[in-house]
């Protein structure tokens, strides 16, 4: 069966993951979930991510945080989506949770933060926030 959304199924892995306290996920490779993952890593959502090969099959381990028993993702929400894809431009890009959450983009620099697309002065598709 082939996936139509596999930015949602990452999504939904490191949330379900996330509420049942495991200590990582395992996603299926793309060298674009790989910078998405960049990204959470640099914003400290995630402690890490490896990558790893069984037999011809990639994944990607991410290693889920928790400081205690609090945890670094407390929601993580899906907004373009393939049937509706969300852009906005430079002064479009909201602020999540008065600055404790960030919005991940799509720009022609790459996979960046809401903060760093701000700070780039570039706009592009808003794929999820996290907070």
């Amino acid at each position: 069966m082939t996936m139509t959304d596999p930015i949602a199924d990452m999504i939904t892995r490191i949330r379900n993951g996330n509420l049942s306290n495991k200590d990582y996920v395992v996603i299926p490779h793309s060298s674009f979930k790989e910078e998405i993952l960049k990204v959470l890593k640099e914003e400290g959502f995630i402690k890490d991510y490896i990558s790893t090969e069984e037999g011809k099959a990639k994944y990607l381990k991410v290693f889920l945080l928790y400081s205690g028993k609090r945890k670094a993702i407390t929601e993580i929400k899906r907004v373009s989506k393939p049937g509706r894809r969300i852009y906005v431009n430079k002064e479009e890009i909201p602020e999540i949770k008065s600055g404790y959450g960030i919005a991940v983009l799509s720009t022609s620099k790459g996979i960046l933060s809401s903060k760093k697309a701000k700070d780039n002065g570039i706009g592009g598709e808003l794929l999820f926030y996290v907070w």
